[in-house]
């Protein structure tokens, strides 16, 4: 498929090869980091490949909406951020004596800050290119 692409008279363009390169280098520090045992590693890959496609709608977007489509998607790298880092649990540690509803409610932060991520993931991916 790479070889069809690149000898393909359609695809085939100067920029465009050039364009992928400078992608597989931005893509291997995440890649060089990858496991394969936690889902910290695929909250990752998700937020980096949605922050790399703001960069781009913000800076070419063509679309009407795509200023608010780039703060949507760096919305949802922020909620990836704060549910890979456990976030609301962390909160925790600040608190001089951790009660159960203190732990149920950093619990039910951080759930929620998982489901508003995958809400907008749902709800706004498919509109989300340039």
């Amino acid at each position: 498929m790479f070889v069809k692409d690149l000898t393909s008279n359609i695809y085939f363009s100067t920029r465009r090869v050039i364009r992928k390169i400078k992608n597989v280098f931005r893509w291997l520090p995440i890649i060089w980091r990858d496991e394969n045992w936690d889902h910290y590693y695929i909250y990752e890959v998700l937020k980096w490949k949605i922050q790399f496609m703001s960069e781009a709608i913000r800076k070419n977007g063509i679309h009407a909406m795509a200023n608010y489509d780039a703060d949507r998607m760096m919305l949802a790298v922020r909620l990836i951020e704060k549910v890979q880092n456990e976030y609301y649990l962390m909160e925790l540690i600040d608190i001089d004596e951790i009660t159960r509803e203190a732990i149920e409610k950093g619990v039910a932060k951080h759930d929620k800050a998982k489901r508003i991520f995958f809400k907008l993931l749902e709800n706004y991916s498919e509109r989300w290119w340039d």
